[in-house]
């Protein structure tokens, strides 16, 4: 009489999971949370700085204008340059920066996508339109207020704009956030293999 039959084998255990270079959607539960915070326009880190721009400009028309101190009068571009330079650079990085069907890969070696161009062009160009922003709401130019100090406008709202365009860098919008904490993610290596070193703090 033949004995019980044998039990089959146990199914193998899945390999560890590799990413290829073709896996373009999120991988983790962590990376799927992030790519729904970053898919996402950032309103209200946009609304804030238009707020304030329209706060700056306000205020430079119906108070700092009226001014009888020439120092005074100065306040108004350098607030407004402050400000609309904030408002360039956070608009764009509050623009959505992930897809849930494609995240950007970061290449085998690394992160080799460069900010700095991107801030450079956001920071000229908050640094040349922030003269006339401060223009276009002030009116014609007051020929009663010294020459200096029509001069010192143009230069203070512009530079205003340059450190304005750099400030959301430093205080970035959620989805700018959530893809660089996707890039990080990405960059820090695959299960079992090399480990780039990334950080950044938020």
């Amino acid at each position: 009489m033949p004995g019980p039959a044998a039990l089959p084998p146990p199914p193998p255990e899945p390999p560890a999971y590799v990413y290829a270079a073709s896996d373009i959607h999120p991988r983790t539960a962590r990376e799927i949370e992030l790519c729904e915070k970053a898919s996402h326009f950032d309103w209200v880190y946009s609304g804030t700085l238009l707020v304030g721009l329209a706060a700056a400009e306000y205020a430079n028309l119906n108070v700092l204008k009226q001014s009888r101190t020439h120092g005074i009068h100065l306040i108004g571009p350098g607030a407004i340059g402050l400000t609309w330079g904030a408002f360039v650079t956070g608009t764009y990085l509050s623009l959505p920066k992930c897809d849930p069907n494609w995240v950007a890969p970061g290449g085998p070696e690394g992160n080799v996508r460069a900010i700095w161009p991107m801030a450079t062009v956001l920071t000229l160009l908050a640094g040349v339109t922030a003269p006339f922003m401060d223009w276009s709401f002030l009116g014609p130019v007051k020929t009663f207020w010294p020459v200096p100090e029509r001069t010192a406008r143009v230069f203070i709202a512009g530079g205003a704009g340059v450190i304005g365009a750099l400030i959301p860098f430093l205080l970035p919008p959620s989805t700018w956030r959530a893809k660089k904490e996707i890039e990080k993610l990405r960059i820090e290596g695959t299960l079992g293999g090399a480990t780039v070193g990334y950080w950044t703090t938020f």
